[in-house]
This record gives structure tokens, sequence and C-alpha cells, in this order.
């Protein structure tokens, strides 16, 4: 059986930036064999929560200003580049932390899939969504569950 995990990435006192922690636990209840973990990490941070499993999920915010708030942007993880930035460790991006976790020999998922959600304000802090982007909220896991549907 394969394992899967299904990571929700986002901070839950930066308004939008938390979609992709409510988007992750509502997946949950769709996919009940996955596990799920809810995270406010990034870069290398990540191998800790990633090693051992077969399929990751990962779900987050994305602020590109050019889709309407709840626009889900399915990325491709073979087409990302490893960079390293200034303060590395931390500067590390995730195809450079998972290709570190792969040289060290760590049993990295073989199957990635990335949906990032158009947010409208990651800055504000509050507990809550954007009234837009929470109102979409329940078509964003639709989407998201058709589409990992119809690519497994």
């Amino acid at each position: 059986m394969q394992k899967t995990l299904i990571l929700g990435l986002g901070n839950p006192i930066l308004s939008d930036d938390a979609i992709g922690l409510k988007v992750s636990r509502e997946l949950g209840k769709h996919f009940p064999d996955a596990d799920i973990v809810e995270a406010s990490i990034s870069g290398i941070s990540l191998i800790d929560y990633i090693t051992g499993y077969d399929h990751l999920i990962i779900i987050d915010s994305i602020k590109t200003g050019e889709a309407a708030p709840g626009t889900v942007h399915r990325i491709d993880f073979a087409a990302l580049k490893p960079t390293v930035a200034e303060g590395f460790p931390h500067g590390v991006n995730i195809a450079t932390a998972f290709e570190i976790a792969r040289q060290a020999g760590e049993k990295i998922p073989k199957t990635i899939d990335i949906y990032a959600i158009e947010v409208k304000d990651n800055t504000t802090f509050s507990e809550k969504l954007t009234p837009a982007l929470n109102a979409k909220s329940p078509q964003i896991v639709e989407d998201i569950i058709r589409d990992l549907q119809n690519i497994t």
C-alpha cells in the first residue's frame, strides 16, 4: 500500500496564508488513509516531515497578483530547479532540500504533487481568511480532489 502525506503549509495567524492548513484538513476527510501534517516551515525543514512516504501532496499559498484569490496553481515539482539563497540552510528551495535529502540517502516520495492557492492577503495578522477566499475554500478542495483523481 502506498503511504501518502498531505502536508499543509502556512501561518495560522497571517490571514490567507493559512489556506494550506485549512485545505489540508479538509482533504484529510476525503483521503482517510493519508497522514495529515500542518506546518509553518519551508526549505530544508520539510525533510523531517516527508521522509518515508511514497506520495507527497503539498498545499500552500501563493501571491502572484496575476490570478484571482482562490485560483489553484498546480506546480510541477520536476520543473523546479535547485537554488540556494543567502542564509543557507534556511534559504534553500524545496527542490534543493529534496536533493540534499536524496543525496543523504533519505527515502524521498516518488510522487510529489504541489498545489499553491492564490491569496489576497498574507500579511495581516488575523486567524481568519479573507471573506472571498473563505467562500471559495470548498471549491478549492473539490478542485484538488478532482485533479488528484485524474492523475492517479
